[in-house]
């Protein structure tokens, strides 16, 4: 069956599932949404260049999610699963590994003919300029990267390409795709031309060589990832990111902007009210005395009576609680802690969405020193380095106070009934090496929130930060009890639309549901 036939009708059917499923949230308009009229402009040369920055401010834009796509997508399962976040809602099941098929089929049926199609109508024109192809390159790994680590086996290479039919290819293989794409674009974009994208890049206002330092961070991210299902490929392509040069600064940070039209969605939603901080989150943030806590969230607004127990204090709600035990005073969403200011409704036109930082690729730096791959630093100042610029980064500078968290032999603390599973080293960097992977990505966790996608990527590699198994499991998951979700499953509708590439995939893969490892977490 044709590519694009078989995304087109899924976007058809997805549209009307997600407004009978979220009546409310989803306002999005279907053609403004799901075509650019920039693609028809890319063939005529008078005007392709202004086009394509066009089409490349939607797939940044919306690539990283609207309101409505972002809560069925990221906040109600990557999040989730990372465990910065619980959900409070009683009508939410997917904190306990529940699946809900019209989200996914939301989320899919705009990935495809809006984000990859824009980028994929760049790289196919005639007239957008060299750099502006190079640039969709990368931002392209980046969008797929996320989504081959949501499911597993995905259509890559005939994405965007009406005449080719459409192929779930393997793991394996996009992952090195991605590697070439993103040397191709680190060896050849023009520095000279500083400005490839003009306004409409609005992570680095079209600045090339931040583009290319985010590009050899990308790629060291995806060699990491990848270290335990084919490590000399990780090793070559880790050696050779580094040496084209990461990011070096919080002046290198992709922060994506925002503003009234396209705000942040994180904050839009947490006016909801249907998710609070994680037990895990309080857990270590509270435990480890993180100076970011209050950045990250608010304590809880408490109230009368019963209530008062909980009046300004960090707390959180164990992932995965059934229905009944939310109703429990010590589940209520007053009486536990949302998101802080900076995260909320007041600030959603203002927050930028953080996409790559430096502090993150300090903590790569820290664990490419433990395996070899660099020399430049030991792996404890890397380390120091990452706390210290996740701390700058959330506007925590005090020398005092850094240092003293860096230094801190503090310990997660364990909530009343939850008393295993949670990390139990202190901040300050151990002299055990068997310790310190689990240091370095306990606080990885920390610096990249509030990335679930990134952070739950990191947990299913190595198995860090040791996470509280979730209170109650649905009974559809095939996810044994006191074992922890590994990837999201094909819907039903994908599968109607190519129930024979699904099956070629899901064989490949060794099954089909949401206990089946990934390539890159130890599966095929």
């Amino acid at each position: 069956m044709n590519f694009m036939k078989n995304i087109l009708t899924l976007t058809r059917f997805g549209l009307l599932m997600g407004m009978l499923a979220f009546p409310l949230a989803c306002t999005d308009n279907f053609d403004e949404v799901n075509t650019d009229s920039s693609r028809a402009s890319l063939s005529d040369p008078a005007v392709a260049a202004d086009a394509a920055n066009g089409l490349f401010s939607s797939a940044l834009s919306r690539g990283l999610m609207e309101a409505g796509e972002f809560q069925r997508v990221q906040a109600l399962y990557a999040d989730l699963y990372a465990q910065y976040f619980a959900t409070s809602a009683k009508y939410f099941a997917s904190d306990r590994y529940a699946i809900n098929q019209s989200w996914l089929d939301y989320g899919w049926e705009r990935f495809y003919p809006r984000d990859i199609n824009n980028l994929v109508t760049i790289l196919n024109s005639e007239y957008a300029t060299a750099n502006q192809k190079l640039i969709a390159k990368i931002w392209k790994a980046f969008l797929f990267h996320r989504m081959v680590e949501f499911y597993g086996d995905i259509p890559y290479f005939s994405a965007g390409n009406p005449d080719v039919a459409e192929k779930y290819d393997s793991q394996r293989e996009i992952y090195y795709d991605m590697f070439t794409d993103i040397k191709d674009a680190s060896d050849n974009l023009d520095l000279s031309i500083v400005n490839s994208y003009s306004g409409k890049d609005i992570i680095y206002s079209g600045e090339t060589a931040k583009w290319k330092r985010f590009a050899n961070t990308l790629r060291l991210r995806l060699a990491l990832r990848i270290v335990n299902a084919d490590p000399e490929k990780a090793e070559l392509e880790a050696k050779a990111a580094i040496e084209a040069g990461i990011f070096t600064s919080n002046s290198d940070n992709a922060l994506a902007k925002v503003n009234s039209t396209l705000p942040n969605a994180l904050n839009q939603i947490t006016g909801w009210n249907e998710f609070r901080m994680s037990a895990t989150s309080e857990s270590i943030l509270v435990g480890y005395d993180d100076p970011r806590l209050s950045v990250f969230f608010a304590v809880a607004a408490g109230g009368a009576g019963e209530d008062t127990a909980y009046t300004g204090k960090f707390n959180g709600i164990r992932n995965g609680l059934p229905s009944s035990d939310l109703d429990l005073a010590e589940n209520k969403n007053q009486n536990n802690s949302n998101v802080g200011r900076q995260f909320g409704r007041d600030t959603m036109n203002e927050n930028p969405r953080v996409v790559l930082t430096y502090a993150e690729a300090c903590f790569m730096m820290a664990e490419a020193v433990m395996k070899g791959w660099a020399t430049s630093g030991t792996a404890q100042e890397w380390y120091e380095k990452g706390i210290t610029a996740s701390m700058n980064q959330f506007g925590i500078t005090d020398a005092t106070t850094i240092s003293g968290y860096i230094s801190s032999t503090n310990v997660a603390s364990q909530p009343v009934g939850l008393d295993r599973g949670i990390t139990q080293l202190p901040v300050v960097f151990s002299g055990n090496t068997a310790e310190q992977l689990e240091q370095i990505i306990t606080q990885k966790w920390i610096a990249t929130y509030p990335d679930g996608f990134q952070a739950w990527a990191e947990f299913r590699r190595t198995g860090y930060p040791k996470l509280y198994t979730i209170g109650s499991y649905d009974p559809a998951t095939d996810v044994p009890a006191g074992s922890f979700v590994q990837r999201v499953p094909y819907t039903s509708t994908m599968r109607s639309l190519n129930a024979d590439g699904i099956a070629e995939a899901e064989s490949r893969m060794g099954g089909s549901g949401q206990n089946v490892k990934l390539w890159f977490a130890g599966g095929n």
